[in-house]
């Protein structure tokens, strides 16, 4: 699904610039569940990623009037918010690199959701960890965002820094990976391929 800077949200925003706090507090009720989810992706520090998501929230307001969406609010959202966390992150935990953050992402409980909400029980979930586990970090991160989160390929490059023709060889070689290790494939991996073939 692409999440383009659609009139709803050009409406949206224009009321937040006005100073409607009832449109701003719909944006957050629509968003902050998903923040705090994909902040775990960063770190296990749960009262961490919600001070930063209040923070991100916060500021957003009080600059409300100089923001441009160019894309979605949900992709501003997501794009600020990863920005900030990662940020924080690095500060409190003296990491270098964004390779260090990957370390700790804690996808698997967001793609068996997905699972089980279509009624694929038919692995355990032992077997599912293990095959999320086996793929590469980045790869993880650009699934998650492609299945869970449906931003277009566009939007995740942005987000991630990486050319779009690479997230689609992320997406696509970890969809390879799970077809090989999870006996379920033929159902769960046509319906992964259906998100993230969407557009």
């Amino acid at each position: 699904m692409n999440k383009s800077y659609t009139e709803k949200d050009a409406e949206l925003w224009g009321n937040i610039v006005r100073g409607d706090r009832e449109s701003f507090a719909r944006v957050y009720k629509a968003y902050s569940n998903d923040l705090y989810r994909y902040g775990f992706g960063f770190t296990k520090d749960g009262n961490l990623i919600q001070d930063v998501l209040h923070d991100v929230f916060v500021h957003v307001w009080s600059i409300r009037n100089n923001i441009s969406i160019q894309k979605s609010i949900k992709f501003y959202l997501f794009t600020t918010f990863r920005r900030e966390l990662i940020k924080v992150v690095n500060e409190q935990y003296r990491r270098d690199s964004l390779e260090d953050y990957h370390a700790q992402f804690l996808w698997e409980s967001s793609f068996e959701e997905l699972l089980h909400k279509h009624q694929i029980v038919s692995e355990s979930n032992v077997k599912i960890n293990e095959a999320l586990e086996s793929l590469p970090l980045r790869q993880k991160e650009a699934i998650y965002l492609r299945v869970i989160e449906e931003l277009g390929y566009e939007e995740i490059s942005e987000l991630m820094g990486v050319q779009v023709p690479s997230i689609y060889n992320l997406i696509f070689k970890g969809i390879r990976t799970l077809k090989s290790s999870l006996d379920l494939r033929k159902i769960a991996i046509s319906i992964l391929c259906l998100f993230i073939l969407s557009s």
